[in-house]
C-alpha cells in the first residue's frame, strides 16, 4: 500500500495534476471563497489524487468539500481495484485523523474517477454536461445546431466581434468588463451567494493560473463589451468557468458568438477538449443552450461521506435544535452534510 501524502497549499515539483481543478493554484483561490484550507491527498506517485477544502467548524472539528467545479477522486486506470480500495480506506483514515467528520465530493466527468467506494451516498447523479472535442474549426462549425449558427451569423452581421486573450487584473476589477457583466448576470438571475466571488478570489486565481486564465469577450459595433467569460486552460483541455452578458447582447446572439469564438480558439490551438459544463438543474435552459454547440454529454455527480459518525450526529442534533426541526427530518433530507442544512 502506498502511503497517503497530504499536501497543504502547494504541490511538490514533478507531481502532475490531471486537470486544473486538482491544482494548488486553483485550490488556493477556492479556499478563499470556502473559508478553509486547500489540501491534496495523494498516493501512488500521483495516480491517486483527492483535492479538498477543509473547513473548520465551531468546535474545532472540520468538514471537507471538493473545490468548486469538477474534481472528485482521481484514480489512474493503471491502479488495480485492490489498490483503489486500499487508497480509499487510507484516505478516509487520514481525514479522520485530521478531525474531518464529513466530506462532499464533486466528481469530474472528464478525469477517471475511483469506482465502488464504500460509504459514499449519492447527492446528485445523472447531471449532464457538454464536452466539445473540436478536431478543427470546420468540423466544430458543422457540429453545431443550425439555429446556433444562424445566431452567430446574426451577431457578426450586426457588427459584433469576438476575441480570446489572456486575462488582466483590469478584467477582474469591480468595474472591469468581465466582472461587471458577470455580477450583473448573477443578480439578474437571483443566484445564490456562492456564485459571487470577491476580489481576493479573482486575484488569487489570476496570480495562480497566469497565462492559463483567459477571457473571451464579444464587443458590439461601437466597442462595448456585451458578453464575457473566463476560460481556464490546462494541458490540452479548456474549461468554461464564469460568464456574463447584458440583455441587448443576448438578444443579438452575443453569447452564441462568444462560445463559438472560444470553440474556434480551442480548435486552432489544437486543444483536445472544451468543457462547457452543464445547467443549474439538469436538462434546463442553460444546458439546452450549451448542447446546441454539439459535442457529447458527460455526467457530473456529487456524493457525500460521513467520515466520523459520532460527531456528525452531534452536529446534526445541534443544527436541528437551532432550526427548530427534528434531527430525523434533517437526516432524512437530501442536504449533505445535514448539519449545514
Amino acid at each position: 500500500m502506498s502511503k497517503i501524502r497530504i499536501h497543504r497549499g502547494w504541490l511538490p515539483d514533478g507531481l502532475r495534476s490531471p486537470d486544473v481543478y486538482f491544482t494548488a493554484e486553483y485550490g488556493r483561490a477556492c479556499s478563499i471563497t470556502d473559508g478553509g484550507e486547500w489540501v491534496l491527498l495523494e498516493a501512488y506517485d500521483g495516480a491517486w489524487q483527492v483535492p479538498l477544502i477543509l473547513r473548520t467548524l465551531a468546535d474545532g472539528s472540520r468538514d471537507a468539500i471538493s473545490p468548486y467545479g469538477y474534481s472528485g477522486v482521481y484514480a489512474s486506470p493503471a491502479l488495480s481495484s485492490s489498490q483503489v480500495q486500499q487508497a480509499w480506506a487510507a484516505t478516509v483514515t487520514s481525514l479522520r485523523e485530521c478531525g474531518v467528520i464529513s466530506m462532499v465530493l464533486r466528481h469530474s466527468p472528464l478525469v477517471p474517477q475511483a469506482a465502488d467506494l464504500p460509504g459514499l451516498r449519492s447527492i446528485v447523479s445523472g447531471h449532464p454536461t457538454v464536452v466539445l472535442e473540436p478536431a478543427d474549426s470546420d468540423s466544430a462549425w458543422r457540429g453545431m445546431a443550425g439555429t446556433c449558427r444562424t445566431r452567430i451569423r446574426k451577431a457578426i452581421k450586426n457588427g459584433y466581434t469576438g476575441a480570446v486573450r489572456p486575462t488582466t487584473a483590469r478584467d477582474l476589477a469591480p468595474d472591469g468588463d468581465f466582472r461587471s457583466l458577470y455580477e450583473w448576470t448573477m443578480e439578474r438571475l437571483k443566484a445564490a451567494p456562492a456564485y459571487f466571488f470577491n476580489g481576493d478570489y479573482y486575484g488569487e486565481l489570476l496570480d495562480g493560473l497566469g497565462s492559463n486564465l483567459l477571457v473571451v469577450e464579444v464587443q458590439d459595433g461601437p466597442g462595448t463589451v456585451v458578453s464575457a467569460a473566463l476560460l481556464m486552460r490546462h494541458g490540452e483541455r479548456l474549461h468554461y468557468h464564469l460568464a456574463g452578458s447584458n440583455v441587448d447582447g443576448l438578444q443579438m446572439g452575443s453569447n452564441n458568438l462568444m462560445l463559438w469564438t472560444a470553440m474556434d480558439y480551442a480548435a486552432v490551438q489544437g486543444l483536445r477538449q472544451f468543457h462547457l459544463g452543464g445547467g443549474l438543474q439538469g436538462r434546463d435552459d442553460l444546458f439546452r443552450f450549451k448542447s446546441k454547440f454539439g459535442g457529447r454529454e458527460g455526467e457530473y455527480a456529487v456524493s457525500g461521506l460521513v467520515v466520523d459518525d459520532v460527531p456528525y450526529q452531534a452536529h446534526t442534533r445541534d443544527r436541528a435544535r437551532e432550526s427548530d426541526v427534528s434531527t430525523e427530518a434533517l437526516l432524512a433530507s437530501n442536504y449533505f452534510p445535514a448539519y449545514r442544512g
